[in-house]
């Protein structure tokens, strides 16, 4: 141990504090967010008569002191972090020389050719700002990189949802104008020019379905893997898109994840449901028994979405006041349906807010799922008409919105 280095050297003479402290106490200075703290170390009682020489205790305690210090020096050489302006090792070597310096008194500047220094004489302020500085460029580095990596991925699934989007009309205009001809070619009289134009045609209708399928894998694949990624970066930023009231989303990590919900459609073709949520009676709860009843209402509604809906892949937020919003994937509107009645079941079945009311309160849900080549508003669009005539139907209903296919159909 480092100790015993130092009981073999001659202990040096404490300084007395310019005050005249006649306890003889050792006065360092920890640098702490560039402001200086007074630290004592090893107060010795001294009498008027004289110095007294250090007790075999001191000297174990200060050995196991530096002991302990070189031991986190030591790890903070071992596992540097290279930064833009300061490679690792460039860290490292630093570190080293003040592990030296504090804990066996090495002379930091190595040209002055002086041997052991002190440890009183040891600049251990020095050793604090150090370790300070490099912590904090250290974690402002880390920060940094974790959100640029976040922005690059939500990046690359944009670019690969608007590319596909491309390709989407583009087949789509290939494929009504391939109709066109075959409808003009039916009403040709010339056997052999009709044969081998309906051969070409559907030779380039065959080469788009293999392009297709081909590209579909591709997508399911990247979307498995964004997902996986997907749901660790929200696990990361769930602490400030959380609802304080209910505990569960927020309308920030609503407006987020609806997009998104589009985009991995789009690459993975599995189906996805929205569910927007409104509380009934709220208004009448509130001017009836006060806004603690209000609030105890909608912190009901929270906690019964949190027994419904289970999976670490269910989407639930707040949407504003008493409306909620919950995305589904890979959930058709039949099964959310389902899970809509057994969320009104929930609620029934929950405390009421306030002892004295005397009506149970209910919510009505609007279902929608997401058709192909629709976007995040017109999604939202028919989930709320939805909502719209669930609470116009007698409130305390499910109704699930018109497909934009059926429509076009």
């Amino acid at each position: 141990m480092f100790f015993k280095k130092l009981i073999s050297e001659p202990r040096p003479q404490p300084e007395r504090s310019s005050q005249g402290d006649a306890s003889g106490s050792l006065q360092l200075k920890a640098v702490q967010g560039g402001i200086a703290h007074s630290i004592a170390l090893a107060p010795t009682s001294v009498p008027t008569g004289g110095p007294v020489a250090p007790s075999r205790n001191d000297e174990v305690g200060l050995g196991l002191v530096l002991d302990a210090l070189g031991g986190v020096l030591t790890a903070l050489a071992r596992y540097p972090i290279d930064l833009p302006d300061r490679p690792g090792d460039q860290s490292s070597q630093e570190i080293s020389r003040w592990h030296r310096h504090a804990t066996l008194g090495y002379a930091m500047e190595e040209s002055t050719g002086s041997g052991s220094v002190g440890v009183n004489d040891r600049d251990w302020n020095g050793v604090v700002r150090t370790v300070t500085e490099l912590r904090r460029d250290e974690h402002r580095y880390v920060e940094a990189s974790i959100s640029e990596l976040r922005d690059a991925l939500w990046s690359c699934v944009e670019t690969v949802h608007n590319a596909v989007q491309i390709d989407q009309t583009t087949d789509k205009t290939a494929d009504e104008q391939m109709e066109r001809a075959r409808v003009a070619l039916k009403r040709m009289q010339t056997g052999s020019i009709k044969s081998e134009v309906l051969g070409a045609v559907q030779s380039i209708e065959g080469a788009l379905t293999e392009r297709r399928e081909a590209q579909q894998e591709q997508y399911v694949t990247l979307a498995t893997k964004l997902d996986r990624v997907g749901r660790q970066l929200e696990e990361a930023r769930r602490e400030n898109t959380t609802d304080p009231l209910t505990g569960i989303g927020n309308r920030k990590l609503f407006d987020a994840s609806l997009p998104r919900a589009v985009q991995m459609y789009t690459l993975g073709r599995l189906p996805v449901v929205l569910l927007m949520i409104d509380l009934d009676k709220l208004k009448l709860v509130n001017d009836m028994y006060g806004h603690q009843a209000g609030d105890a209402a909608i912190a009901t509604l929270g906690n019964a979405l949190s027994k419904v809906f289970l999976r670490q892949s269910d989407i639930l937020c707040r949407y504003g006041g008493d409306e909620f919003a919950v995305i589904l994937q890979n959930t058709d509107w039949k099964m959310a349906q389902t899970l809509a009645r057994r969320l009104q079941e929930q609620i029934s079945a929950m405390p009421s807010p306030h002892p004295s009311m005397e009506f149970q309160i209910g919510a009505s849900v609007g279902v929608a799922q997401l058709d192909p080549y629709e976007d995040a508003a017109e999604w939202m669009a028919r989930a709320d008409k939805a909502l719209y005539r669930a609470k116009q139907n007698g409130r305390d209903r499910v109704c699930i919105a018109e497909s934009l296919m059926i429509k076009i159909a």
